[in-house]
């Protein structure tokens, strides 16, 4: 089922990360108007796990990082329309300045822990991104560690609920991240494209398609569609062959 990438809603004039709410608007009246239903994290988990089925044409929308404009655009938005989403802040970043955008991005705000309590009792959900939103595969085991094990347990003691789920930033990942991501207590982790296994489920690595600022119509309704897996394919295809090049 499509896993569905989104960051700011918001026109920011560069940002590929930036989708204009109006563009927004339209995927989530799309999406309801052909009958799509938003699932949770624990959802998708348990259909993979015990096989509990899943509604019609299901859908996991994500927004990474935490950024103000998910609480105050997109979450009104998301309850006009009655569906959920999961948000994934960043330990040691909530309710501050993007000062880990460290190139160039335009200065925002993240939600405070007092809006991601709100997100919550508005019938969406979190998962941990993190402390420091490094790439993890440069880590030193000591650090890896800490930044899973951390921001798990900052997440679960200030928002009163259980975080199972981890989102790697930049969607970088191998072996020895998701081992310790097994260790931290996590049950499933989100990716993006790259190391995933597009033949069969990976709980460790669920491959995310990224809607970006320029999307246009008809290529959102391809990225919902049964051919959601080739828009990842190419990526890792496009990804191989930057590499060998």
């Amino acid at each position: 089922m499509p896993i569905l990438m989104y960051h700011r809603i918001a026109e920011v004039t560069g940002d590929r990360n930036s989708l204009p709410e109006n563009k927004f608007i339209w995927q989530l009246e799309y999406l309801h108007a052909n009958g799509f239903h938003t699932i949770t994290p624990e959802m998708l988990y348990d259909f993979y796990t015990t096989g509990i089925k899943l509604p019609r044409k299901p859908i996991l929308l994500t927004f990474d990082d935490g950024y103000k404009d998910t609480f105050t655009v997109a979450l009104p938005l998301l309850k006009k329309y009655n569906m959920t989403a999961v948000v994934f802040p960043i330990g040691n970043w909530v309710g501050k300045k993007n000062k880990w955008e460290n190139f160039g991005k335009q200065e925002t705000t993240t939600m405070t822990w007092n809006e991601l309590i709100l997100w919550q009792k508005n019938g969406q959900s979190s998962a941990s991104h993190t402390m420091e939103h490094p790439f993890l595969t440069n880590c030193s085991e000591p650090q890896l560690l800490a930044e899973l094990v951390n921001s798990k347990k900052i997440l679960e003691d200030k928002l009163n609920s259980h975080m199972d789920f981890l989102c790697y930033p930049y969607g970088n990942f191998n072996s020895a991240v998701i081992s310790m991501a097994k260790q931290a207590g996590y049950k499933a982790a989100f990716a993006i494209f790259e190391g995933v296994n597009l033949s069969r489920p990976d709980l460790f690595a669920l491959p995310r398609i990224p809607i970006p600022a320029h999307q246009s119509k008809w290529e959102f309704k391809l990225k919902v569609s049964c051919l959601f897996l080739l828009f990842v394919a190419m990526r890792k295809w496009e990804r191989k062959i930057k590499q060998w090049r």
